[in-house]
């Protein structure tokens, strides 16, 4: 059974899963600090974890990272995690959640809106040397474009649940 809990530990421990999220050590290093995070832990074991931070609108607040690891994937643990993620901004009167992804990245597109997460806009050439990532392809498309998708925490659509 997997439980999800505000994580109060050393985040140097969460390397990995920070990594799985993101290429980039120099943007990791970057968040990996701020906000709260909150992990699914099975039988003892951290398998995955959400970092949730504010941004510059009080009323809203970003998904910085979320990663579950490879042995635990397609077994609702993301869906979980983000689903406790908002539950927390909810509780903090926050009335949207941003995340931010790789337009490469299909799945993670799928997944997202999955969450109730919809598309809000496109920072072109984000992925670039200058943010420490180096060239990809990903299912052979590469990797340029950052999608940048919101959610809203007011209504009460069947994503939201």
């Amino acid at each position: 059974m997997v439980q999800i809990q505000v994580y109060e530990g050393s985040r140097d421990v969460l390397d990995p899963l920070f990594a799985e999220a993101d290429d980039s050590e120099s943007q990791i290093a970057g968040y990996k600090n701020l906000g709260e995070i909150l992990v699914a832990v099975v039988d003892g074991n951290i398998v995955g974890q959400v970092l949730i931070a504010e941004t510059d609108d009080p009323r809203t607040f970003e998904i910085k990272s979320l990663a579950v690891d490879e042995s635990w994937r397609s077994r609702g643990i993301g869906a979980a995690l983000v689903q406790a993620a908002c539950a927390y901004c909810r509780q903090r009167r926050v009335s949207s959640v941003l995340v931010a992804t790789a337009a490469a990245s299909i799945p993670a597109l799928k997944f997202y809106q999955r969450q109730g997460f919809r598309i809000r806009h496109v920072i072109r050439d984000f992925y670039s040397p200058e943010r420490g990532y180096r060239p990809l392809e990903l299912d052979g498309i590469p990797l340029l474009d950052e999608v940048i998708l919101d959610r809203d925490l007011g209504s009460l659509s069947a994503a939201s649940v």
